[in-house]
């Protein structure tokens, strides 16, 4: 016998200030968590109940319907037979509890599904059951960590191809332990950073806000291979578990993927009930052209010219060396498409090279969260099929929640470029809390809040990414450019420079000198850099974003829409972001310049910080 829809009619829609729109985007967001990213059954249940409340179709969530259309059972189940919907809809209620308690703590819309019932129900937080105060539930005595640290592998032999296998032990650890649900782990680009030193280890834990850190070593003697693995308490230094294994040296990846395995699976046991194996993967049968890959990505996130460049050198040597390493292929989309992206390189040929890169990526492993990640950037930036790109980027997100990278870009390429910004916020968040040591997110926050008119809480962002790194080169020129929208110009041209000496000539680092000297009207300074722009240009790449904004500092908007017009013919990347950085305003109500947003399909009205049309 079906169970009575209570409250059926009051959830026929959602509560007083609590739009559909609302509803689908926090539905949209519950589904992408880690609580719900990996249950296809669950969530399949959560978005039928939630779109037949929303269509006024409250009523029919029945066991009956609920079986037949969410559980794939014959016209004529009888859940008096099968009790099916009964046992999913109480794990959909505990699931639903325990995001709201992590992941969505801080959400305003709340979707509960309450006992004696399928009727979802829709509120603020406020009016929900839910204590708006309550934190998640403390790990009892830290012995059930939910975040942790990989700290890298020690090679205790000097032995170089030691030191491959230790790294890559690694990554892989981190890449399965993303697969833990209710699991966060520490990015490798923030792990790797503790490799070698000595750190104080309550000090790391606050500094990453994790619970604990597996660490170990690995010593090689003759032809036997001994692992130590453990996992410690990062509040007071206690062992969790230990264990060490000993083998043969016969096939190096054989051996990292059975230990790396064994580590993860018995963290996993200690988490939740899991299957003892989710999403393998290998990335290579070849341990140096791993080894290539690992430093490529080192010297790519340094997100400097010879940094991108010497990347690409890399993951070209790294496939050489594996033709079938996807990682390599993706490795190679996004140095060829930062390279773009910054300026460094005219996008009409460099961006078929990382569109092929990404593809054949895609073709070894459809599987591997970073290519998807790789397109989802090419196809919003570049291509401006925005709908294609979102699809990638969550895809990529649903591969592997713990890629940094996938939640960065998703939400400074592809959220903030579409003017959804609190999305954007929420998967910035994300990304930080994955790579907390990342120069490249924590700029990124920065920059969000630059967007948002919000240019003190901007520079605030901006000087975290330089306590982690002085000679951060973007970090200098970003809080220029808060500076200069400030109205504070010599202090924004002290930033420049400081941001030109570490990062050379970069286009864009001119560009805006010029904009802020002819902002301070220094009219004469300003003409000189759009000159030596125009010099530059012969020799190298420029991107027309660069002349049009001097010219936008100069008041001549015309000679301005004239460049990104130009832009936009050749459909260069630094293009995406006219529709929502702070720098264009001036332009907005040219019709030109709607016309603009338009073709690269961009909102055409974009709310300010105190909610008036800009």
């Amino acid at each position: 016998m079906d169970e009575p829809s209570v409250g059926a009619a009051a959830a026929r829609r959602p509560a007083a200030g609590v739009s559909p729109k609302a509803v689908r985007a926090q539905l949209e967001r519950i589904l992408h968590s880690a609580a719900f990213v990996r249950s296809g059954r669950i969530s399949r249940f959560l978005r039928f109940a939630v779109d037949q409340a929303l269509d006024g179709r409250s009523d029919e969530l029945k066991e009956s319907l609920l079986g037949v259309e969410v559980f794939d059972r014959e016209p004529s189940y009888d859940p008096r037979t099968d009790p099916i919907v009964r046992v999913e809809a109480r794990r959909l209620r505990s699931k639903l509890t325990a995001y709201y308690e992590r992941e969505g703590r801080h959400d305003d819309i709340v979707i509960e599904i309450q006992p004696g019932g399928y009727v979802p129900r829709f509120a603020r937080r406020a009016d929900s059951a839910l204590d708006p105060d309550r934190s998640p539930p403390e790990s009892p005595a830290g012995d059930v960590p939910r975040a942790i640290v990989v700290l890298p592998f020690t090679n205790l032999t000097p032995d170089q191809e030691n030191e491959y296998f230790s790294d890559g032990l690694t990554e892989e650890l981190i890449h399965r332990f993303t697969r833990i649900a209710g699991l966060r782990v520490v990015a490798w680009q923030s792990a790797s950073q503790f490799k070698g030193k000595s750190y104080d280890l309550k000090q790391l834990g606050e500094q990453l806000k994790v619970d604990a850190a597996v660490g170990g070593s690995v010593r090689r003697s003759g032809d036997r291979l001994r692992v130590a693995a453990h996992l410690v308490s990062t509040s007071d230094g206690r062992y969790l578990w230990s264990e060490a294994w000993e083998r043969k040296l016969q096939d190096v990846f054989a051996i990292q993927d059975e230990i790396s395995r064994s580590i993860a699976d018995t963290l996993r046991l200690k988490l939740v009930e899991q299957p003892a194996s989710v999403s393998e993967r290998r990335a290579s049968a070849d341990v140096a052209a791993y080894n290539l890959y690992l430093l490529g990505r080192f010297h790519w996130h340094k997100r400097t010219p010879d940094g991108l460049r010497q990347s690409i050198r890399l993951f070209e040597q790294a496939i050489s060396a594996d033709p079938a390493l996807a990682l390599g292929y993706a490795g190679l989309a996004d140095a060829y498409s930062l390279l773009a992206d910054y300026g460094l390189a005219q996008p009409s040929e460099i961006m078929k090279k990382a569109r092929r890169a990404a593809r054949r990526a895609l073709a070894i492993d459809p599987t591997l969260a970073e290519a998807h990640t790789s397109l989802g950037f090419i196809r919003s930036l570049h291509d401006w099929r925005w709908d294609a790109a979102e699809k990638h980027y969550r895809k990529a997100i649903a591969l592997n929640p713990g890629y940094a990278t996938a939640h960065h870009w998703y939400a400074i390429d592809f959220l903030a470029m579409q003017a959804r910004f609190e999305e954007a916020r929420r998967e910035m968040d994300i990304a930080l809390r994955l790579d907390p040591l990342s120069l490249i997110i924590n700029e990124g926050v920065g920059y969000l809040a630059l967007l948002g008119r919000r240019y003190d809480e901007a520079i605030e962002c901006y000087e975290k990414a330089l306590e982690l790194d002085r000679n951060f080169y973007k970090a200098y020129t970003a809080i220029g450019r808060a500076l200069s929208l400030q109205g504070k110009y010599r202090e924004a041209a002290e930033m420049f420079e400081k941001g030109r000496s570490l990062g050379g000539d970069v286009p864009s680092i001119l560009a805006a000198l010029g904009h802020n000297r002819s902002l301070a009207g220094d009219r004469a300074g300003a003409v000189a850099l759009l000159e030596e722009l125009r010099a530059m240009s012969g020799q190298r790449y420029a991107p027309t974003t660069c002349f049009a904004l001097i010219h936008v500092g100069l008041g001549e908007k015309e000679r301005a829409l004239d460049w990104l017009e130009l832009g936009c013919e050749r459909r260069e990347l630094p293009l995406a972001n006219i529709g929502v950085h702070p720098i264009y305003d001036e332009l907005r109500s040219a019709p030109r310049f709607q016309a603009l947003l338009a073709r690269i399909g961009l909102p055409k009205r974009v709310r300010g910080p105190q909610g008036t049309a800009l």
